[in-house]
């Protein structure tokens, strides 16, 4: 339980350095997409699309990321926690977001 918990910590800590990334990019595919598909009324059927086209950017933070901060991990190695479990922690918990997100929208503007 305790490497769990100390992997969940780790992931949540590290989501905080990439959060103005992962939350910036959620943001504007809800706000160029998703709000005026919902306005248009053809939003049915558009958040496995939108969750894809998010899940496609990771790979484009993790890059950038890793650029802007190249020491970054020193932590979390001697935690034991590696960098693949890091960033697949944290595209679980930025997709949960944004679909929690979207689904916010959907429901306040439907």
């Amino acid at each position: 339980m305790t490497i769990l918990a100390t992997q969940l910590r780790a992931v949540g800590l590290f989501y905080r350095s990439v959060a103005p990334f992962m939350l910036g990019i959620s943001g504007l595919i809800l706000v160029a997409v998703l709000l005026p598909a919902v306005h248009e009324g053809w939003s049915r059927g558009l958040l496995p699309g939108l969750l894809l086209a998010k899940l496609t950017t990771a790979p484009v933070v993790w890059y950038l990321s890793e650029q802007l901060r190249p020491g970054q991990y020193w932590l979390y190695f001697n935690l034991h926690v590696s960098r693949r479990r890091l960033w697949a922690g944290v595209v679980v918990l930025d997709a949960g977001l944004f679909l929690g997100g979207a689904l916010l929208v959907r429901a306040v503007l439907s």
